[in-house]
């Protein structure tokens, strides 16, 4: 991946984490475990695709996780997190071409992922996502891959401005006071590409100002893809 720009990554994360904690503190909270597998199912829909969680409308990911709320105060459980349906409308990373002459690294990692490793990747994409969207940082840290949870653990641990040493107590240090309508908009995401080389990969994806296109680096853990940045990098 050498020459290949990162989205936000663990080294980035934790550096940004580093000063929120200096500078505020994050207290509350509870403990979280690793992260889950989130199954999939995909159909097809006007040429591209519809992604789903397997089980949507069940609560997904470990009963124990528990993050909390900046809003509300009150403690989330990633149980409490049930996966939406999105539409991707798929197409390949062609599309998101920048003329000659301009970075098109990321388009060109690896090989174009066929539709089914796209859409699985795109589901996890998705519901990351939305648990940030609804603050719920116990369940967004079951979609993280184990290289950005252990940054964040590590760097609370050694943190003196915090009690709770879990990913979701980091995840709302870095991003509880984001307001809510920038997590919501974060999470317009229209899949269109996964270039993937062995278990890495990135998604790239049409999302908020209309039109942009961004790019987010993937891995694959135990069979599973797991997000791994914080937020995806503008491509345009």
């Amino acid at each position: 991946m050498n020459g290949v720009p990162k989205p936000l990554s663990a080294l980035a994360a934790t550096a940004l984490l580093a000063l929120v904690l200096a500078a505020c503190g994050s207290g509350g909270g509870s403990t979280s475990t690793s992260p889950t597998t989130a199954g999939t199912t995909s159909a097809q829909k006007e040429g591209g695709t519809t992604t789903t969680a397997a089980g949507a409308g069940k609560k997904a990911g470990s009963g124990g996780n528990k993050g909390k709320s900046s809003d509300s105060g009150e403690a989330r459980e990633a149980s409490e997190f049930v996966p939406k349906q999105h539409s991707d409308s798929g197409g390949g990373s062609k599309q998101f071409r920048a003329p000659k002459g301009f970075d098109n690294s990321i388009q060109d990692y690896g090989e174009e992922a066929d539709t089914s490793e796209r859409d699985e990747a795109a589901v996890v994409l998705h519901d990351f996502l939305d648990a940030r969207a609804e603050k719920n940082w116990a369940a967004a840290c079951t979609y993280m891959a184990k290289s950005i949870i252990q940054s964040f653990e590590t760097l609370a641990a050694q943190s003196k401005q915090t009690k709770d040493k879990s990913c979701a107590a980091a995840q709302e240090a870095l991003s509880g006071r984001v307001p809510d309508s920038e997590l919501a908009k974060a999470a317009k995401a229209d899949v269109g590409s996964l270039r993937i080389e062995g278990d890495r990969a990135f998604i790239i994806y049409r999302g908020a100002p209309q039109g942009t296109f961004y790019a987010i680096s993937m891995s694959k853990e135990a069979g599973a893809w797991k997000v791994a940045a914080l937020s995806g990098t503008p491509l345009n």
